[in-house]
């Protein structure tokens, strides 16, 4: 009786290792396919292609704020005011420069963009010239080459 109540156990052990297994192997690919990967036809929140830019002039898009409040309007939100002393903002830069906050993009043409890419706090946090702001994001635009 002690040999197959060993069994049993042992067996038992094994199955929930095995679902264990299963479970993890579902949610890193429940993970992964929320992601979205260049050249997998899907969307990247965090990039406006030069494709989408083409696409909002062909639809009459007349500046880079009229286009991210249409295609990603959660860029220019901020989530909240982390300071009563200091500005919270969403910076905006072009290549390597920053041009200030989200209101420069106003009147910003679409012709010369490559593209547009959003940064959150962390990564923003690392771009020279974030001044004395508590910085939410950044907008970082590329440009074609002339």
């Amino acid at each position: 009786m002690k040999k197959s109540s060993r069994l049993g156990t042992a067996g038992l052990r094994s199955r929930r290792s095995r679902l264990l297994i299963v479970a993890v192997a579902g949610i890193l690919a429940a993970a992964c396919a929320g992601q979205s990967r260049p050249g997998s036809g899907g969307r990247n929140s965090n990039m406006i292609s030069a494709a989408e830019i083409a696409e909002m002039q062909q639809a009459g898009v007349r500046d880079l704020y009229e286009l991210v409040n249409r295609r990603r309007p959660t860029w220019l939100q901020l989530r909240t005011e982390r300071s009563l002393q200091l500005p919270t903002t969403v910076l905006v830069y072009q290549n390597d420069s920053r041009l200030g906050g989200i209101d420069v993009l106003r009147g910003y043409p679409l012709v010369s963009v490559a593209s547009l890419r959003y940064l959150d706090a962390a990564q923003a946090g690392l771009l020279p010239g974030a001044g004395s702001a508590h910085v939410e994001g950044a907008i970082v635009i590329r440009t074609r080459s002339p």
